[in-house]
């Protein structure tokens, strides 16, 4: 994945590095995909939620993501992972595209590794944002 520069609120960033240590305290989840998580959190910009722009992926935000290569479109709503099998197209944070797309915005090109080899995903729009509607509690 390439790097680039994330903005992450306050409040997600409270939350998900939380996630990060009992997830690691209590090996529920990949190693590999905590350490990817908590680098990413470690060098993201921290802002208040009012701070964050409508245009970027934070958590629940409902994002279009289209593949370069395939034009495949790909809708999913970026979620904690114990909201993730609750509605199909919900993406947990705790997967590698979940990772991924988070701090993006609209307009960018993401490289991912995906299990059919390297694709890359532009994020073509945001369908819903929390921030953008002041709904801080999701």
């Amino acid at each position: 994945m390439m790097n680039r520069n994330i903005f992450v609120s306050t409040l997600d960033y409270s939350r998900l590095h939380d996630l990060v240590l009992t997830a690691k305290q209590f090996a529920s989840a990949s190693t590999e995909l905590l350490d990817f998580l908590d680098s990413e959190l470690t060098r993201a910009k921290i802002v208040s939620p009012e701070e964050i722009p409508p245009y970027v992926v934070t958590m629940n935000t409902c994002v279009h993501l289209v593949d370069l290569e395939s034009g495949e479109d790909m809708k999913v709503t970026l979620v904690y992972p114990s909201d993730a099998k609750r509605q199909k197209g919900n993406l947990s944070i705790l997967s590698d595209l979940g990772i991924a797309i988070i701090g993006f915005s609209v307009g960018d090109t993401i490289q991912w590794s995906s299990p059919e080899g390297l694709r890359h995903l532009k994020v073509n729009s945001i369908d819903f944002q929390p921030e953008a509607i002041n709904r801080y509690d999701l």
